[in-house]
């Protein structure tokens, strides 16, 4: 499968332009400590210019994704740690109700389909949740 984010002309690298964006070879946790969904929000800061993260963890495979809306520039939780939709394929913003498959992050339903979020590079290692480079 072609990558989403060659098409939209995304860069794989933005995330790490956002203020207080952590360096890669930071871990996060353990992948037990992941909330009932297999997701968990990651905060680094306060306030609005807060650097907010997500992971999900679906089938095997570990995705990070910057946890902001392409929509209208807002996170997708409202709850902590639950960015799944109600049947659990997809994954949901819960103020504008698109949606954004799980393995990488495309819209494909709702006010920004074509779009897709920020990917951040995580790995496990050692039963540990790790940004890589």
């Amino acid at each position: 499968m072609a990558d989403p984010h060659a098409q939209t002309g995304q860069d794989f690298s933005y995330w790490r332009t956002r203020p207080r964006a952590p360096l890669p070879g930071t871990r996060l946790g353990p992948v037990s400590a992941l909330g009932p969904e297999g997701t968990k929000e990651f905060v680094f800061g306060v306030g609005p210019s807060a650097f907010r993260m997500f992971v999900v963890y679906c089938e095997g495979r570990i995705n990070g994704y910057l946890n902001l809306c392409p929509h209208y520039s807002s996170p997708l939780n409202i709850e902590d740690d639950k960015f799944l939709s109600p049947d659990g394929d997809a994954l949901m913003c819960r103020r504008h109700f698109a949606l954004f498959r799980i393995e990488d992050g495309m819209c494909f339903s709702g006010a920004c389909v074509g779009k897709a979020l920020d990917r951040i590079p995580v790995t496990l290692r050692d039963g540990e949740i790790e940004i890589t480079g």
